[in-house]
């Protein structure tokens, strides 16, 4: 995807104005003012530990997680961003609320190529079923964003590399199955081995499991410049943007999430 699928998402949330949610932890007077620019693309209700100064809609709570969940079952807002709140409390909350696997890709742009790439999660994509999910979901996400989606697959070595050590072995096998079973599932997949640099153009990137995801998203983001809008959790039925605390505002998440919201009402 180039840079116009970007442009299209921030046309899209700021022409709806969807009611998002965003999870605010122990705020300071810069992560207050950074939410300026996200009003930009939704009506921002912050749920958090803030006080009476808080210049947005806001609800004070000492247990953010929970709220933000539950103002997204019960419909009250139309998406959430997990903005700074802790990652595991957030994620159990999801978990125990909708009784759903949380899988998630990250949207990044890079010198005006988008791709989502999976498993970002250091716990995630341990198994080749783990990787296979994330492919075929992040697939259905971006198709129904209107994007018929290639998908890379990462994995231990070059091709030719197979025999050199059973760990070797075992990741190249598991690309070729992953990229084979979705082929079957009737998306365009391709196996390219550790060659990240010939993922260029690819709409979806599946590493081989969540550590070098991390890192690749990590070197992505704080060393080579690259932009995050967050990380969809892939549910059919409900929108929640994972936010990296690695960033100075959550402009993209927030982006993103109004955009999904929009999508969802324009069907």
């Amino acid at each position: 995807m180039d840079a116009s699928f970007i442009k299209s998402l921030q046309d899209r949330a700021e022409k709806t104005r969807a009611r998002i949610g965003i999870g605010i932890w122990n705020p300071d007077r810069e992560l207050i003012a950074s939410l300026h620019s996200a009003e930009r693309f939704a009506e921002l209700l912050v749920v958090g530990n803030v006080d009476e100064s808080c210049p947005y809609e806001h609800i004070c709570t000492d247990e953010p997680w929970k709220e933000l969940v539950r103002l997204l079952a019960n419909g009250v807002i139309n998406g959430a961003v997990r903005g700074n709140l802790p990652a595991g409390r957030t994620m159990r909350a999801l978990n125990e609320e909708f009784r759903l696997p949380v899988r998630r890709l990250a949207l990044i742009e890079l010198s005006g190529w988008a791709f989502l790439l999976g498993p970002v999660g250091i716990d995630e994509g341990e198994t080749a079923q783990d990787r296979l999910d994330l492919l075929l979901g992040g697939s259905r996400l971006l198709q129904n964003m209107g994007v018929l989606p290639h998908a890379a697959v990462l994995s231990g070595g070059r091709m030719e590399d197979r025999g050199r050590c059973e760990r070797v072995d075992r990741s190249l096998l598991e690309g070729d199955q992953i990229a084979a079973r979705a082929l079957k599932a009737g998306i365009d997949a391709e196996h390219k081995g550790i060659l990240i640099e010939n993922c260029r153009g690819d709409d979806v990137v599946i590493a081989p499991e969540g550590i070098s995801g991390n890192l690749i998203f990590r070197t992505l983001m704080l060393l080579c410049g690259a932009q995050s809008y967050g990380a969809p959790v892939l549910w059919e039925e409900e929108i929640f943007i994972d936010s990296s605390r690695a960033r100075n505002g959550f402009d993209g998440p927030v982006m993103l999430a109004g955009a999904m919201a929009g999508m969802r009402k324009e069907k």
